[in-house]
Formats: structure tokens, sequence, C-alpha cells
């Protein structure tokens, strides 16, 4: 099925040759978009964020002596719904895409990272009803127990103040 409750949301940055033509770009992306679309995922969207300097020369593989050396490059970001193994498939075809210089993917923080995290202020843990007991830290030994209490005391004002 094509649900995207068990698919992270990947954002793949896509850098490719400034001189590209439009349509080779087109191609390739449409291609891109096809594979995750067949392997049981959703894109999201396709932003060209245009050719920009890069930070520093990137040597590409495929091109002339002359022009072997890029300065300036095309970025491309791609974000998709997509089961784990798609994003290899993914991968494997942007390496073997000529005019691709450098690409990226990154995992996006999605809302079930947080309900399913185990944390103390865990909002959701609030919602749901489920109660997280803050644990006291293990008393030291040979500490006078009114000092001790004292120290529980305050202790539990701060955990009570601030979580």
């Amino acid at each position: 099925g094509h649900g995207a409750s068990k698919m992270p949301l990947y954002h793949s940055v896509i850098v490719s040759l400034a001189k590209q033509p439009p349509a080779d770009l087109a191609k390739t992306l449409r291609n891109l978009c096809h594979t995750v679309y067949n392997k049981g995922g959703w894109v999201r969207a396709v932003e060209n964020h245009g050719v920009r300097p890069m930070p520093f020369r990137v040597r590409s593989k495929y091109s002339p002596e002359e022009e072997r050396y890029q300065r300036e490059a095309r970025f491309v970001s791609l974000y998709y719904d997509a089961p784990v193994a798609t994003k290899k498939d993914l991968e494997v075809k942007l390496r073997l895409e000529e005019p691709v210089l450098r690409f990226n993917t990154m995992r996006l923080p999605s809302i079930l990272d947080e309900v399913n995290s185990r944390k103390t202020s865990n909002p959701w843990n609030a919602v749901a009803g489920i109660e997280r007991k803050v644990k006291l830290p293990k008393r030291k030994k040979g500490v006078h127990p009114a000092i001790q209490a004292e120290e529980d005391a305050r202790l539990r004002d701060v955990v009570e103040k601030y979580f």
C-alpha cells in the first residue's frame, strides 16, 4: 500500500552540474519520483533552488578535462516518504546519474519520534495519561538522615519547579 504511517520522511539534497539542460534535469527527477512511488512511497515535494556558487570547487567524474572542476552547481531538494529500502535504491540511482556531483539524504524528524520518546518532559505522555515517576538519586552512605531529608526536599522542589 501507499500509506505513509510506517515510512519516514526523507529530504534529499541533490547537487548537479550547472550546465545540465532543464529537460535532462526534469527527466532525472521524474525517474527518481517514479522509483519512490513504485517502491511504495510518496513524493511530497521537489524544489529547485537554482544555480549557486559552491563553497569549494568540486570535481565531476564524467566531464571533459577542461571542465573537470565545478565552481557552481544546481541544488535541488526532493522530499519523500518511503520505506528504508527505497532510500537505498534511490541513492544507487543517484550514484549512476552522470550530472549528479553530490547528494545527501536526511531523515526529517517526525511527530512520532516525540510521541514514542521516553523523555520525562514528553508532552504526549501527559495527553495519554502516562505517569512517569521521577527517580530520586541513591542515598549517600554515611550521611545524617536529617541532612539527607533536607537534600531530598530541596531536590523535590527543583524537580517540581522545572520538570
